[in-house]
């Protein structure tokens, strides 16, 4: 279960109770119990009124992926600082 969801519902919360609690909508609540990406600032919010401290973030929120360049596209970057 998702660690938003179950923090929210160990404190006897609806999705609105804790969207009025960190100042968003339940829309975006919604969408991060889901697993969809949101800002930093909605984190810090949604945090601060589950009562978690920020450092405990990567316990509530996945880590950003690193995006990778594709083989052909770095060599093509090479080639174009190199000329």
């Amino acid at each position: 279960m998702n660690r938003i969801r179950a923090a929210r519902q160990a404190l006897g919360w609806t999705q609105n109770d804790l969207a009025s609690k960190a100042g968003i909508s339940a829309r975006t609540i919604h969408a991060v119990e889901k697993g969809r990406a949101c800002r930093q600032a909605t984190k810090r919010q949604i945090l601060t009124a589950l009562g978690v401290p920020w450092e405990l973030r990567f316990d509530y929120f996945p880590r950003a992926r690193a995006v990778r360049r594709p083989p052909h596209v770095i060599a093509v970057h090479e080639e174009a600082r190199s000329a």
